[in-house]
């Protein structure tokens, strides 16, 4: 009995890839960014040049709401961090509540 589906692994599309890609957040120089779980905000603050102590690889440059400073790769934004604003970036800066939005 010859197989109907699946016959073809070439045709076979990987959607767990697929979603991840569809997720991935765009990171943006200027943007604020937060992780609702963990209550951590950061805002990109610049973009490195290639740098020598990691493989020539680019970097963001982060701030989070504590005033610590840390990079990431440009290519691999970190996971769960969803898009936010200069408002719940201050509030949470200053250990107040975030505004409401409407």
């Amino acid at each position: 009995m010859k197989r109907m589906n699946g016959e073809d692994d070439k045709k076979v599309v990987d959607l767990t890839a697929f979603r991840k890609q569809k997720h991935k957040l765009v990171i943006e120089v200027g943007g604020y960014y937060a992780h609702p779980k963990m209550g951590v905000h950061l805002h990109c603050i610049g973009i490195t040049i290639p740098m020598h102590t990691k493989n020539a690889e680019v970097h963001f440059v982060v701030e989070d709401h504590f005033g610590n400073l840390a990079t990431f790769r440009t290519e691999d934004p970190p996971p769960e961090f969803v898009i936010s604003n200069i408002n719940e970036f201050a509030a949470a800066a200053m250990g107040h509540e975030p505004p409401e939005v409407s």
